[in-house]
């Protein structure tokens, strides 16, 4: 097994996908009781879309999230609480041996990071040992996509136009997101960054809950993120792990270190 495949899935995963894991028990997504009536929502596209991302803060959720026609089985899901900034990440990841997978814990002030591979090449890769990586936005969102963030690049959107029932496409100007998509998303978007396509929709409740950024063309191939948000208002566990199980100073092979 060779350490770039990981380094490659931390930050790109097929063109980008960031490691991760999260915790899920569902419980619906019908709208609060009690919650007070929204203010007029916005009808042009633009402002759809922008409130459509902040909609997805306002609960917890699930994020699925794929490379859009990749072969191999590659992605992440993301079971994540907004307002305690808790969740859990996990990436899996299609090897010749089998698959690797990368779980990212955010438990409020700390995140842990635990691998398992399909073989012991890599001891540090147990499957066993969680890695404290620091604080919420600490190195990791520099490296690889800030995944709980990605809804936020709506906010960049131009040139909007609505293509079907709640169904919307336009560009997006991503040169100001780095800090989001990581370096190696940037660097593969180059000069395409200021004027990248995608497609959204929104459901019924006014939230995003599918979104499809059109990152790169490599031999006529288009490369996407394939986000798909639901199971709104889930329930998210993420407790700290057992302090036997926590491994301090991460090596350079453990994504975050």
């Amino acid at each position: 097994m060779q350490k770039p495949k990981l380094i490659a899935a931390g930050a790109i995963l097929a063109v980008a996908v960031a490691a991760g894991v999260w915790a899920l028990v569902a419980t619906g997504d019908e709208p609060d009781p009690g919650r007070a009536p929204a203010s007029a929502a916005p009808t042009d596209p633009v402002g759809v879309l922008t409130a459509a991302a902040a909609k997805v803060d306002e609960r917890t959720y699930k994020l699925t999230l794929s490379t859009g026609g990749t072969a191999g089985g590659d992605g992440t899901v993301v079971l994540w609480d907004p307002t305690t900034k808790r969740g859990l990440e996990t990436t899996s990841l299609k090897v010749p041996s089998g698959e690797v997978k990368i779980e990212r814990l955010t438990t409020g002030p700390d995140v842990y990071v635990r691998i398992s591979a399909p073989d012991r090449r890599v001891p540090v890769w147990d499957g066993k040992t969680w890695w404290h990586v620091g604080a919420p936005g600490s190195p990791p969102a520099q490296q690889g996509l800030d995944n709980t963030k990605l809804a936020g690049t709506l906010s960049t959107a131009t040139a909007v136009r609505q293509t079907a029932v709640r169904e919307y496409a336009g560009t997006l100007d991503l040169r100001e997101s780095s800090a989001v998509l990581g370096t190696g998303v940037g660097g593969r978007l180059g000069d395409r960054a200021g004027a990248v396509p995608f497609t959204a929709t929104v459901d019924e409740q006014g939230r995003l809950v599918r979104y499809r950024i059109e990152l790169a063309r490599e031999q006529s191939e288009t490369a996407q993120l394939e986000l798909t948000y639901s199971d709104f208002g889930l329930s998210v566990s993420a407790d700290p792990p057992a302090a036997d199980l926590v491994g301090e100073d991460p090596p350079a092979n453990i994504p975050g270190a």
